[in-house]
């Protein structure tokens, strides 16, 4: 059992024999906060909320650190499904509702910590090393059959076009930046430079550039407004070269979901954006859609989420091969936490998104004599991941990808494992 009064360098360098001894982890998670670290002390007060979730002093102590990030709403909303816990302590209760009343003009004044600073900063590398069985998304044909009036032509295609797999490494800088006012308004700014590389195959080295910028005004249990813009460039040794603008706004909710436990969030709104290829001009466009979004997540680190969007991707030039071009996908992702007798709390992550296109006239009349192209893609990801410190994680996946089309040029297929490690500041 550790001594739970020595100074916080000395409870940290405990973190290896006592990870598993929740009122450990509460004690160092308090113990952050009053030095004005929030965001480790979100690790250490998960992880004790995932070992007994029954504890509603750790549960307030992590909607301090929520609030001491700058994430006041969901402080707040945490607070509330405490209340709502039937049986709970007269003095914890009236503990919570003076802290409730408390976040939003001084996060931390539960504990008397450092008020938090207006301005987030993260930073955070990602390095993965992994195989690809395509790197360049080409379909798995040794020929190809073309129709010509009144009679189909059997081409034999280069095997420089077939799937090509290889290792690759990918590296990832994001910076994201974040401004929060007292009404719960914030801006927010986020920036991620991305690199892969392949020596087997050159021409699948990639180069891209994110830029996202929102401002966001939540209600708490009301629906508040968002808007944000994107800008994305994208270059490979190939010779392909991308960019998209896009803008994005509506309504969105934030409020208690009490049989859940959770807090939940959802999003409504319209989605604009223009695709220019530039390295081959015809096929570009500009996009109309609606999306909507919900994810929840809990005290006990559970978190899931649900997207769709649905749109229409309209050609900027008259000849596109299959002209407009009909848009729907659905999204889910869940992470689950995961402890077990020896090992530290870890983490297993789930993804999968299915995706439909359908052109509105026919691709090319000598596939299948200009049939329309229809497409349906489905990816998935499953990661397991470590933390090894206050500030790096280990990662282990795998992800995966299948693209049926009743053109068969369209038919694409890929997978691959990949370890990856991820360091924050």
């Amino acid at each position: 059992m550790p001594d739970l009064a020595v100074p916080l360098e000395q409870q940290i360098s405990l973190l290896s024999d006592c990870q598993r001894n929740p009122k450990y982890l509460a004690q160092v998670g308090r113990l952050l906060i009053q030095n004005g670290r929030y965001l480790d002390a979100l690790d250490h007060l998960e992880r004790a909320l995932m070992l007994d979730a029954d504890q509603p002093a750790v549960q307030l102590d992590y909607a301090v650190a929520l609030a001491g990030t700058g994430d006041i709403l969901s402080a707040t909303l945490l607070i509330d499904g405490i209340l709502a816990q039937p049986g709970l302590d007269p003095s914890v209760r009236a503990t919570l509702v003076r802290a409730k009343q408390r976040f939003v003009r001084t996060p931390s004044a539960v504990l008397a910590a450092p008020t938090s600073a207006p301005f987030t900063l993260n930073l955070s590398a990602n390095v993965r090393y992994g195989h690809d069985s395509n790197l360049l998304g080409a379909p798995a044909l040794s020929s190809i059959e073309l129709t010509f009036p009144g009679e189909v032509v059997q081409l034999p295609l280069s095997t420089t076009n077939t799937p090509r797999p290889g290792h690759y490494l990918r590296t990832d800088a994001k910076l994201e930046l974040g401004r929060q006012y007292p009404d719960g308004s914030r801006w927010e700014l986020a920036t991620n430079l991305m690199t892969r590389t392949s020596p087997a195959v050159p021409d699948a080295n990639t180069r891209q550039v994110e830029l996202v910028l929102e401002y966001s005004q939540p209600q708490q249990n009301s629906w508040g407004r968002y808007i944000g813009a994107n800008l994305v460039a994208i270059t490979t040794d190939g010779g392909t070269r991308y960019t998209t603008q896009g803008l994005a706004a509506g309504l969105q909710l934030s409020a208690l979901a009490a049989a859940l436990r959770s807090t939940c969030s959802a999003r409504m709104g319209l989605e604009l954006h223009r695709s220019d290829l530039v390295s081959n001009p015809i096929l570009s466009g500009h996009y109309a859609g609606v999306t909507g979004l919900l994810a929840c997540s809990a005290p006990t680190g559970v978190q899931w989420q649900l997207s769709a969007k649905g749109g229409r991707d309209y050609s900027q030039d008259p000849d596109r091969p299959g002209s407009t071009q009909n848009l729907t996908s659905l999204r889910g992702v869940a992470m689950l936490p995961y402890t077990s007798a020896t090992s530290a709390a870890s983490t297993w992550v789930l993804e999968t998104e299915y995706t439909r296109t359908q052109d509105s006239t026919g691709y090319s009349p000598l596939l299948k004599n200009g049939e329309p192209r229809r497409t349906d893609r489905i990816t998935g990801r499953l990661e397991y991941q470590r933390p090894l410190s206050n500030s790096a994680t280990a990662t282990l996946g795998a992800e995966w990808s299948s693209q049926e089309s009743n053109l068969s040029l369209f038919q694409v297929k890929s997978w691959g494992p990949y370890a990856a490690l991820r360091v924050i500041w």
